[in-house]
């Protein structure tokens, strides 16, 4: 009996031991931290952008400004528990069609909320999967204005500024350089579309002759609306798609003898790239655009981000890089504003934030487009001009 006494109670030693084990490794897989007060959970957050295709660089740009900002954040109070912030980063390839399945592997995630996506035409595919599990959306960097005005998604808002704005901006910019014919040219894309629509129609009533053209984005021969250029013979080719194709179109440009002719885009074009994609610096020397955000001069807390940026990447921080940032600054804002998770709350409480960040203090107004403080306009939106390889800061 004494025997079978000891052996008994062995095995409830063994048991003991191996139940405290147990309960402290749940703990750990729960919250990332093990123990009572000090439980630490994680708080998901998506990160919708293009990390490969022709915009792979605007999306290096906004996943390493958000890692960045995650961990500038630290840990976060959030009602009565304490977060830190896991970035769960999905590439949906610069393609529209792709979109709407990172979405749904995000909201499948159980994310509390997403910043992106990087082009309005994969926001816009993408935002009715979001809506339908109540999560809240920051894009940095879309930037069309049916998003918010005919979208009808209570949980979308922005940090970047609208392509009406920036549509008049660049008419007013044109009439100033003495422009009378000018082509307005697409990708066929939901920005190019929209934003080409907004110049135009602001040309149109400073009594510009416009010329429209579009070719598919992606597109390697821009023979025909070259000669259809050629032909209208303008002040000022104005293209409203992005990067890769404004380049090759300048540089089939270029060849067919119109090198004199101007050339000017949208935020789309604003990437370093576009001197390789045009043949060289030459042929894109004088190249002009706008920007749907703030200029660094005008940002007060760019330096200390551009630094910071530069240290844990060895790059430049690229287009919309800090709209980024200040996104998820936004959103933990708003959650703690709501002194929840809940994707209800937090959309309602994202209309009321304020935000100190880089782009200065701003907040979103009743349809979720940015409003900053002494921003407004199409003074704010700034100019920039291709100088060498770099994009240089336009003063008006």
């Amino acid at each position: 009996m004494k025997r079978h006494a000891k052996f008994v109670a062995v095995l409830l030693a063994v048991a003991l031991v191996a139940a405290v084990a147990l309960s402290g490794c749940s703990n750990a897989n729960k919250s990332g931290v093990a123990g009572g007060e000090g439980t630490v959970e994680t708080l998901k957050i998506g990160v919708h952008t293009s990390l490969t295709g022709q915009l792979a660089d605007y999306g290096f740009a906004a996943s390493e400004a958000l890692k960045i900002a995650a961990k500038d954040l630290g840990e976060v109070k959030i009602g009565d528990k304490t977060y830190k912030v896991e970035l769960v980063i999905k590439d949906d390839k610069g393609e529209e069609a792709e979109a709407s399945v990172v979405a749904q592997s995000l909201a499948d995630a159980g994310v509390k909320g997403v910043i992106g996506g990087l082009t309005s035409g994969a926001t816009n595919a993408a935002l009715p999967i979001y809506q339908g599990a109540t999560i809240p959306v920051i894009s940095g960097s879309a930037t069309n204005p049916d998003i918010t005005d005919k979208g009808g998604f209570n949980n979308f808002f922005r940090t970047c500024l609208r392509d009406d704005l920036q549509g008049k901006a660049i008419a007013e910019w044109a009439v100033e350089l003495g422009a009378k014919k000018v082509v307005v040219m697409d990708d066929k894309g939901d920005y190019a579309v929209g934003l080409g629509n907004a110049v135009e129609q602001n040309l149109k009533a400073s009594n510009v002759k416009v010329d429209r053209e579009a070719a598919e984005a992606g597109t390697s021969d821009f023979s025909a609306q070259v000669s259809n250029i050629k032909d209208f013979a303008p002040d000022l080719v104005i293209f409203t798609g992005y990067h890769r194709d404004a380049g090759l179109l300048r540089k089939q440009m270029v060849e067919a003898g119109l090198k004199d002719t101007k050339f000017m885009g949208g935020d789309g074009i604003k990437s370093n790239e576009i001197v390789g994609e045009a043949g060289g610096a030459a042929n894109v020397a004088g190249v002009l655009c706008t920007f749907g955000s703030l200029s660094s001069e005008q940002m007060p807390g760019y330096a200390k981000f551009a630094a910071d940026f530069k240290a844990a990447t060895s790059k430049d921080a690229g287009p919309y890089a800090e709209n980024n940032y200040d996104a998820l600054g936004a959103l933990i804002d708003a959650m703690k504003a709501a002194g929840s998770t809940d994707g209800a709350k937090v959309i309602e409480a994202l209309h009321t934030t304020q935000h100190a960040g880089i782009l200065g203090t701003f907040g979103f107004d009743s349809k979720g487009d940015i409003a900053i403080k002494g921003a407004e306009g199409t003074g704010a939106i700034p100019r920039f001009e291709l100088v060498g390889s770099e994009w240089k800061y336009q003063s008006k």
